[in-house]
Formats: C-alpha cells, structure tokens, sequence
C-alpha cells in the first residue's frame, strides 16, 4: 500500500505505483486537466513521475509560481522550434 500525503495533511492511498498524474486525477478531473507538474518531497517532477513508495505530494497548476516557469520554459522550446 503506497500513501501519499497531500499540502492540506490529507492521505490518499493506492494498492500499487502510481503516477504524479494519477494522484491528481484522484483528487479530482479539473485538477487534472490543469495540471502542469508535480513536486514529491518538495522536488519538482513531471506528471508521469512514478510514486513507488509513501510521499508527500502536491500538484503544480498555472497558478503556482513554478507552473508560471514550466509554461514559460516550454513556450520558449515551442518558439525555438518554430524559429
């Protein structure tokens, strides 16, 4: 059994290894369309990162500062490759 803490101090927990995306579809279907990333243990990961084991995590959006930085960094990919 695999728990993982949420921001708020709620748990949620899962029979097998699940993705940062899972946990947020889990929460709810509007957190996960908006969805950027995800920190585990306050590291910043993206939404397929495996959780294998008890962490903390919380879900990164567009109004978070980081989710701000994510879409800034991969419009400026999206515009080097257009250039």
């Amino acid at each position: 059994m695999i728990e993982v803490t949420l921001p708020d101090g709620s748990k949620r927990e899962f029979n097998s290894p699940v993705t940062v995306g899972d946990v947020a579809a889990s929460i709810g279907a509007g957190l996960a369309r908006a969805a950027l990333a995800g920190k585990v243990n306050g590291k910043l990961v993206d939404l397929s990162h495996p959780i294998t084991e008890n962490n903390t995590v919380s879900i990164v959006t567009d109004k978070d500062p980081e989710g701000l930085e994510i879409i800034r960094h991969s419009t400026s990919h999206l515009m080097a490759q257009a250039v």
